[in-house]
């Protein structure tokens, strides 16, 4: 499992999110942001290298 560094669009906030498919390759997705408490648009920042 690949994790990758989001950022909110909508608070700003950056959290880490794994996934096993290639988010880099999507730019943005729309996700449910744990600090909003909602589902919005999260920009792709970078993968996190273990």
């Amino acid at each position: 499992m690949t994790k990758w560094l989001l950022k909110c669009t909508e608070c700003g906030k950056e959290w880490i999110l794994s996934a096993s498919f290639p988010l880099d390759k999507m730019g943005r997705i729309y996700h449910y942001c744990p600090y909003c408490k909602k589902n919005t648009f999260h920009i792709v920042v970078r993968k996190i290298e273990d």
